[in-house]
């Protein structure tokens, strides 16, 4: 009975002397976040933005395979300061199937999301569109022979210039620069 009585005042000591410390362990975190509450915010902003650069990073890398290699494009691209502006000329006979001209995925780009595009669509036979895929959205430009100015804004996500075509016989000139007039 000796035995479990001391065993048992021992324990309440032990646990008493554990919740004292735990006490000064948590009075302490508190003091030193206190202390250190604007460096610690710092911190974990650099963490985060660095994060995001990454993500981006990832996700822009992702989309160098999202867009047509130029092989595999029918016409003649010349990119910008990156997948989302440049020029690209193209004479099609019957052609059917999509072409990802310009675009991406990233979070942000660089350069900003003003972008534009100018186009001349000519169709000669079968049918072409000239869209911007914002999402999973498909915002038509030209349908029909047309030529003009498309103004619009990427943002996070699929951003895509794609001309998709049954059947189609005619010609794209196509121009994607900077809303800014910095004429990427």
């Amino acid at each position: 009975m000796m035995q479990k009585l001391i065993s048992a005042a021992v324990s309440v000591l032990l646990l008493a002397n554990l919740a004292g410390c735990s006490t000064d362990l948590g009075t302490g975190l508190i003091r030193e976040y206190e202390e250190n509450k604007e460096g610690i915010h710092q911190e974990l902003s650099e963490l985060w933005e660095g994060l995001l650069e990454e993500v981006n990073d990832w996700s822009e890398s992702l989309a160098t395979h999202s867009i047509t290699k130029d092989q595999d494009l029918i016409g003649n691209r010349k990119r910008g300061t990156d997948n989302y502006v440049g020029a690209y000329e193209a004479s099609y006979t019957q052609f059917d199937g999509e072409e990802y001209i310009f675009g991406g995925t990233s979070l942000k780009r660089k350069d900003g999301g003003d972008l534009y595009a100018t186009y001349s669509l000519t169709i000669q036979s079968g049918e072409a569109t000239l869209y911007w895929m914002e999402g999973d959205n498909k915002i038509v430009i030209a349908e029909a022979s047309d030529e003009g100015v498309y103004e619009f804004t990427i943002h996070a996500g699929k951003n895509f210039i794609v001309l998709e075509g049954e059947t189609f016989t005619g010609t794209l000139n196509l121009k994607i620069s900077q809303n800014n007039s910095k004429g990427d």
